[in-house]
C-alpha cells in the first residue's frame, strides 16, 4: 500500500512538472513571437523611412535637358542656315548648299569635340589644360592684334591673318578660317575658375582679386584690338559674374563693373568711329536707315513681316538681298519672318531651357572649381544669345555676336559645342544627378 501510493506521488509530481515545463516553453515561445512582432513593425518602418528619404527623380535630369535643347538648336541651325544663304549662296558660289555644306562640316566636328571632352574628368582641365589653353589663347590674340597693328601703321598684313568685312578677326588659309576671340571663351572661364578656387585666395583684398583681373585685361585688351567689342563686353560680363559667384564682395563686383563699363565707353569712343555710328543708328534709325542702321531697320521689318505664324519656311523675303550677311549675326529676324512670334518665342525657351539646366548643374556640382565652370559656360552661352536677341529686335545697338548654335559661324559652333561638352562633364561627374529612389525587396 505505501509503495504503491509513494509511486503514485512520484508519477503525479513528475507529471505536474511536464506540465510546468512544457507551459514555461509555451510562454517562452509566446513571448519570443511577440517580441519579432514587435520589432517586425520598426523594422519595416525604418525601412520605409530610408526609401522616403531617397531624393526622388522627377522630370528629366539637367544634363538631358542640356543635350535636348542644344541638339533641337543645333537642327534649327542647319534648316535656317540653308533657308538664309541660299540666294547668297547661289549668287556667290553656284549652289544653294555652300553655306549650310560647310556648317554641317563643322557641326560634325563640333560634336566630336563635344563628346571627347565631356570624357575628360574635371580635374585634368584644372590641372593640365587650363593654363596651357589660356597661353595659346593669349599668343592667337596677340597675332591677330599684331596683324591689326602693322596692317594699319605700316600696310602689311601678317601671315594668315584674314580680313572679313573690315573686321580683322580671323587666322586661316582661304574658307577655313578660325577666330580666336571664340576659344577665348571657354579659355578664360576655365583658367578664371582654377584662380578662383585656389585654396588661400582671399577674393575680399584687392592682393587675391589681382590676378583674375589681370588676365581678364589682358584677354580682353587683346580681343578689342582686334576689332570685337562685343565680344570683349561678352567676356567682362562672363569674368564679373564668376567673381561674384566666386564670392567676392558686392563693393569691389560694383567697382570691377564701373571700371569695365568706363573702359569700354574709351574704346568705343576713341578707337574706331564706326562703333560711334552704330550708337547714333541704334538711337535714331529712321535718320541712318539708309547708311548703318539699315541692317537694323531691315531685321525689325523682317521681325513685323512675320507676324504670329510666320510667312513659312523658305518664304523671307528679308534674305532675298533686303538684310546684308541674314545667316549670321541677324539670323534671327529670318526665322521671325519665316515662323513668326511663335518660332522666335520657341528660340527663346530653348535657351531660357538651357540656362536653367545649366545653373542647376552649376548648383549641384561636386567641387568648386567644376561649379564656378558650369555657371562661367551657362552665363557665356546664355548672355550671347541675349546680346543676339536684343540686337536683332532692336534693343541694343549692333555688336556682331552670333546666335550659338544657329548662326552660321564655324569657330563659333564648335567652341560653343565644346562648352557643352565641358558642362556634360561637369554633370557627370556626379553632382548634378540624383539617385534614383532604393526598391524595396
Amino acid at each position: 500500500m505505501t509503495a504503491t501510493r509513494s509511486g503514485t506521488r512520484s508519477g503525479t509530481r513528475a507529471s505536474v512538472r511536464s506540465r510546468t515545463e512544457r507551459s514555461s516553453r509555451t510562454e517562452r515561445a509566446s513571448r519570443t513571437a511577440a517580441g519579432r512582432d514587435k520589432r517586425a513593425p520598426q523594422r519595416s518602418t525604418a525601412a520605409s523611412r530610408r526609401v522616403a528619404a531617397a531624393p526622388l527623380r522627377r522630370g528629366p535630369s539637367p544634363e538631358n535637358v542640356v543635350l535636348v535643347t542644344v541638339a533641337l538648336l543645333c537642327c534649327l541651325g542647319l534648316v535656317m542656315v540653308y533657308s538664309a544663304s541660299s540666294v547668297t549662296a547661289v549668287r556667290t558660289m553656284g549652289h544653294s548648299w555652300a553655306f549650310v555644306a560647310r556648317q554641317a562640316m563643322w557641326l560634325v566636328v563640333g560634336l566630336g569635340a563635344g563628346y571627347a571632352v565631356s570624357k575628360v574628368p574635371m580635374h585634368v582641365w584644372r590641372d593640365r589644360v587650363a593654363l596651357p589653353l589660356m597661353l595659346l589663347t593669349v599668343g592667337a590674340l596677340g597675332y591677330v592684334g599684331l596683324g591689326v597693328l602693322t596692317s594699319k601703321l605700316v600696310g602689311v598684313a601678317l601671315p594668315f591673318v584674314m580680313t572679313v568685312n573690315g573686321a580683322t578677326r580671323w587666322v586661316g588659309v582661304g574658307s577655313m578660317q578660325f577666330q580666336p576671340s571664340d576659344l577665348a571663351k571657354p579659355a578664360l572661364i576655365l583658367w578664371l575658375a582654377t584662380l578662383l578656387s585656389q585654396r588661400g585666395r582671399d577674393l575680399r583684398t584687392w592682393v587675391g582679386l589681382r590676378p583674375v583681373l589681370v588676365w581678364t585685361g589682358i584677354t580682353c585688351g587683346l580681343v578689342v584690338l582686334g576689332d570685337d567689342l562685343g565680344t570683349t563686353m561678352l567676356l567682362g560680363t562672363v569674368a564679373l559674374a564668376m567673381v561674384f559667384m566666386a564670392g567676392a564682395p558686392i563693393r569691389k563686383v560694383l567697382t570691377i563693373g564701373g571700371a569695365a563699363v568706363g573702359a569700354g565707353v574709351l574704346a568705343v569712343v576713341g578707337l574706331e568711329s564706326f562703333r560711334v555710328a552704330r550708337i547714333l543708328a541704334f538711337l535714331e534709325p529712321d535718320r541712318y536707315r539708309q547708311g548703318v542702321g539699315w541692317q537694323l531697320w531691315q531685321s525689325q521689318i523682317g521681325l513685323a513681316s512675320g507676324g504670329v505664324f510666320g510667312t513659312g519656311p523658305g518664304l523671307a523675303r528679308s534674305k532675298w538681298g533686303y538684310l546684308p550677311e541674314a545667316h549670321t549675326d541677324f539670323i534671327l529676324a529670318v526665322i521671325g519672318e519665316e515662323l513668326g512670334l511663335v518660332g522666335s518665342l520657341a528660340v527663346l525657351g530653348l535657351f531660357i531651357g538651357f540656362m536653367a539646366a545649366g545653373c542647376s548643374i552649376a548648383m549641384h556640382a561636386r567641387s568648386r572649381f567644376s561649379r564656378l565652370v558650369a555657371f562661367g559656360i551657362t552665363t557665356w552661352i546664355g548672355v550671347q544669345a541675349l546680346i543676339n536677341i536684343g540686337v536683332t529686335v532692336g534693343t541694343l545697338p549692333t555688336k556682331g555676336i552670333t546666335l550659338p548654335f544657329v548662326s552660321y559661324g564655324g569657330s563659333s559652333l564648335l567652341m560653343s559645342l565644346i562648352g557643352v561638352g565641358i558642362l556634360v562633364a561637369v554633370a557627370r561627374e556626379g553632382g548634378a544627378r540624383r539617385s534614383r529612389p532604393a526598391r524595396r525587396t
